[in-house]
């Protein structure tokens, strides 16, 4: 992480400025929870309970798991899934995987989200990139509502190694395309025809344990935060500076924006010191000392000297 010679001057002032007087806030004794959006994202283990029923189905989804590991040689199975989309008609994506380690072998999207009636796309090329999708072939393009399995994409385990499953190859730009009945593109806020929300990628491991599964006091990015913390604020545990706006690894960079700030990251807990976690992503991302309380002590002091830092 670096920062200009300012920024320790002005880091002190600053963080005891807000610690003074962030309880002027209105004080809640719970973090309401943030509001709900479509993600699209990849469930790489799709059987939490390894009794060889997966737990999603085409119209509800279990836990979300972003790593599995795998023997070589094994054949199995990821999901790519959809949460609370509204007249999702058809839709398409660029699926990226490391393909010295894993070999696609079929995409299913019938009877999944989409229905029974879908045309389904699958079309890899030769440096691990494959077109996904698939279309409601029904009469009536009523849409679909709701959370599912968009498809299921099945691999051999060719090689050892760790692969990237991802879906959301942002930056440079998002390659996931929703369209409801009328061909509309759905969840595109700068009109250039992609999905601009959050979109979730995994990791798969084959003959090799997956990378920073929560181990308490091991810190895999070297961010300044142990893996088991990370998974418990939500931010990711591999990566220390977000990607893009919707994807969370450093925990002091609440907005995900590369830089910490007072403004962008601090005043978040304005209001809110003394706050009992609920439960809801929104509270565990504030509480850095995940001790489940909002505090001056455990979740503010923690930037001190950090103001101005930014990573890339």
């Amino acid at each position: 992480m670096a920062k200009p010679m300012w920024a320790g001057f002005v880091s002190a002032i600053l963080l005891a400025f807000i610690c003074a007087g962030i309880y002027a806030f209105t004080e809640r004794s719970h973090v309401a929870e943030a509001q709900s959006a479509t993600i699209v994202g990849v469930d790489a283990d799709i059987d939490d309970n390894n009794d060889g029923t997966p737990d999603n189905t085409a119209t509800s989804l279990g836990a979300i798991n972003s790593c599995i590991s795998v023997n070589p040689d094994s054949v199995f199975s990821i999901d790519l899934f959809i949460q609370e989309v509204t007249n999702l008609d058809a839709w398409d994506a660029i699926f990226q995987f490391d393909e010295s380690v894993l070999e696609v072998n079929s995409l299913a999207v019938a009877d999944f989200f989409l229905g029974s009636n879908v045309y389904t796309h699958l079309h890899c090329y030769t440096d691990g990139v494959c077109e996904v999708g698939g279309q409601d072939q029904s009469q009536s393009h009523a849409g679909h509502d709701g959370s599912g399995v968009l498809g299921r994409l099945e691999f051999t385990a060719i090689g050892t190694g760790i692969s990237e499953a991802n879906l959301d190859l942002r930056p440079p730009a998002s390659m996931v395309v929703l369209r409801d009945g009328e061909g509309t593109p759905i969840g595109d806020d700068d009109g250039d025809g992609f999905f601009d929300g959050t979109i979730l990628n995994a990791t798969i491991a084959v003959g090799l344990p997956c990378p920073g599964e929560c181990q308490p006091g091991v810190d895999t990015d070297g961010d300044g935060f142990d893996d088991d913390v990370e998974c418990y604020l939500g931010t990711d545990p591999l990566d220390d500076c977000s990607n893009n706006p919707s994807h969370a690894a450093w925990p002091l960079d609440i907005n995900n924006d590369q830089v910490v700030t007072v403004v962008g990251d601090v005043l978040w807990f304005a209001g809110l010191i003394g706050s009992t976690c609920d439960g809801s992503e929104f509270c565990k991302r504030l509480d850095l000392s995940g001790n489940g309380v909002i505090t001056v002590v455990g979740d503010v002091l923690p930037f001190a000297g950090h103001i101005g830092d930014w990573c890339s």
